[in-house]
């Protein structure tokens, strides 16, 4: 089971207590904030999470961002592949997938948000989580694979094995 998948139980757990209605409202106004910094938030992260840095950032980021889309999980859809079926209705889409994939650390809270605003339906919270994980490794394969599913490309059987991999 992948950290994603395990964080996913925590949240979907979260989603099936009482507590859901002020859990959601204090994630979902975290994203006005840096990643783990709004202290409302911190009572429905903190307790999974083991790690500092980017991989903490990471857990807030879904966290807020499964709250947005008020838990709507949908395994399988990625948001690349989301996005790809909204830019068939937006040219603007493209600009904005282009710029989420050069996001950097500063940037990518931001951009986020604003691409999982501007899908309809549920993503996959579990795999969005692991690929943020692997968002800054100087080899890319995140935003490599991301783009392949955004233009409906394949990757080749040697990138598959790479990125299982790492």
């Amino acid at each position: 089971m992948s950290q994603g998948e395990r964080f996913l139980e925590w949240l979907e757990a979260l989603k099936g207590k009482r507590a859901w209605t002020p859990a959601r409202a204090a994630l979902r106004r975290s994203l006005a904030f840096p990643p783990g910094a709004y202290p409302k938030a911190m009572p429905y992260v903190e307790p999974f999470v083991r790690e500092e840095g980017w991989k903490r950032e990471a857990h807030y980021l879904v966290a807020a961002l499964y709250a947005l889309k008020d838990g709507a999980h949908q395994k399988g859809r990625t948001l690349a592949r989301a996005l790809r079926e909204k830019a068939q209705e937006s040219d603007s889409v493209e600009k904005r997938f282009l710029a989420l994939l050069d996001a950097d650390r500063d940037q990518i809270a931001f951009r986020l948000r604003q691409a999982v605003g501007l899908v309809g339906e549920g993503l996959d919270f579990a795999r969005l989580l692991d690929d943020l994980l692997g968002w800054f490794s100087p080899e890319r394969r995140v935003q490599a694979r991301w783009a392949r599913e955004f233009y409906g490309t394949e990757a080749s059987e040697e990138e598959k094995e790479k990125e299982v991999e790492a």
